[in-house]
């Protein structure tokens, strides 16, 4: 492993995996079992609320509740084999899922996590202040933050993507770990999102487009360059995405681990 003080390059971002990072996804749950992912030791937890209103984080083994975290998780486990991943399902019902993706972000902050993958967003000003604070908090324990934007708009604020401390995406048409580097916004990067084939529930794939699936292929990104530099925080590794993204062509020639249907 090269000094944290040296510029990260692309030889060494091709050669890293994620090994030795933890990451975590917060979502829908995973199936497990699904042939895309199995092997892989995924430990899957739930945020659930008490009678009196207090959310804790159990272990969870239902499964994924419609197929979005399965299809998040395998991308992030393709591109960074070497990395953990782990879930938390703070989705799948109708009601408070910003309180428990909430419960659940603090969670995997306090657990150490080096990045923790939020395909989601939300436009809910009720919830500003307590993102604002999660997001402080990662900052200042070097854990990194993923996010997708709002797919129709990605200039319209979105929770936790609106701050300049989290990577937050917006997708586009590219092949395997290309990125692009929109400047002056705080949706400041675009990747892999657009007719993508994914793992999906009932062990079965579906081709899907959207943020959602970017934030895991630059989720990715981002284990590989913590697992190089793991002493950097989400300021110095984005600007060795900022570097990266000039290369986008020859990033697209990083090919997933694949597994089950080709």
């Amino acid at each position: 492993m090269m000094g944290n003080d040296l510029p990260v390059t692309f030889e060494e971002v091709s050669a890293a995996t994620g090994l030795g990072v933890r990451a975590l996804v917060l979502d829908s749950g995973v199936e497990t079992a699904h042939r895309e992912i199995a092997g892989r030791q995924i430990n899957c937890w739930r945020v659930v609320t008490s009678p009196d209103g207090v959310r804790r984080v159990e272990p969870d083994d239902s499964g994924d509740a419609y197929g979005h975290g399965t299809a998040c998780a395998s991308l992030l486990c393709q591109f960074a084999p070497g990395a953990t991943v782990d879930s938390v399902k703070v989705m799948g019902h109708a009601n408070g899922w910003s309180n428990d993706a909430l419960a659940g972000l603090h969670w995997g902050i306090d657990r150490g996590y080096d990045v923790i993958n939020c395909s989601f967003s939300t436009p809910d000003q009720e919830f500003l202040g307590d993102y604002k604070a999660a997001v402080d908090r990662a900052f200042c324990r070097n854990v990194l933050l993923v996010a997708a934007c709002n797919n129709g708009a990605y200039w319209r604020e979105g929770y936790p993507g609106s701050f300049p401390t989290v990577f937050s995406t917006d997708f586009g048409a590219m092949e395997a770990l290309g990125i692009r580097h929109r400047r002056g916004e705080l949706v400041e990067f675009i990747a892999r999102g657009q007719q993508v084939r994914v793992a999906w529930k009932g062990n079965s794939y579906r081709v899907m487009t959207g943020s959602s699936l970017a934030a895991p292929h630059l989720a990715a990104l981002v284990c590989r360059i913590r697992e190089r530099r793991p002493l950097w925080n989400a300021c110095e590794i984005k600007a060795a995405l900022y570097q990266l993204a000039g290369l986008s062509p020859a990033l697209g020639s990083l090919s997933p681990v694949l597994r089950g249907e080709g």
